[in-house]
């Protein structure tokens, strides 16, 4: 992954970014309810055999986050950047300990589906069980990635021997 430039996710969002000096993909941030965030951008080749990166979002003490449009600009800015410096495929998998797999899903795709610059790129999303525990994702890719097609015949593939 080419790294992501800071001064630009700082540029245009509301919550300060930082970068964690041990692991250049895991970029953090406070709200203003003092709720810590990790982002992280990881390689990922098990949904998408040509490989791809995995966006994590982790709330680090796991502390109750009230709905923070802020939230959504400064995850949005990363994810822009991200981007910016990679034409590649973005994979969102919902977080399943806690049984709010669903909201989390609608949620992301309801921001992604606010984002300004949304008709720049194509997400496609699924669910299904594996293993009886209901799993949701998402692929995002910029319209202009040369794999467009063959990314989403690979995601149609992997959703179908995944899911039960």
């Amino acid at each position: 992954m080419n790294a992501l430039n800071l001064e630009n996710i700082n540029r245009v969002s509301p919550y300060k970014v930082t970068l964690r000096v041990e692991s250049p993909s895991v970029f953090s941030f406070y709200t203003d309810f003092g709720v810590e965030y990790e982002i992280v951008i990881k390689s990922n080749d098990i949904f998408i055999a040509s490989g791809g990166y995995a966006l994590d979002i982790i709330n680090v003490w796991h502390q109750p986050s009230p709905g923070d449009p802020k939230f959504r600009d400064t995850l949005m800015a990363i994810v822009e950047e991200f981007f910016r410096q990679n034409n590649d495929v973005m994979l969102y998998v919902t977080e399943t300990k806690d049984s709010k797999q669903a909201s989390r899903n609608r949620l992301f795709v309801r921001w992604f589906n606010t984002y300004e610059h949304r008709d720049q790129f194509v997400i496609k999303t699924a669910e299904g069980k594996m293993d009886g525990q209901l799993n949701f994702m998402a692929i995002i890719l910029r319209r202009d990635n040369p794999r467009l097609q063959q990314v989403f015949e690979e995601f149609e593939e992997t959703i179908v021997f995944l899911f039960d």
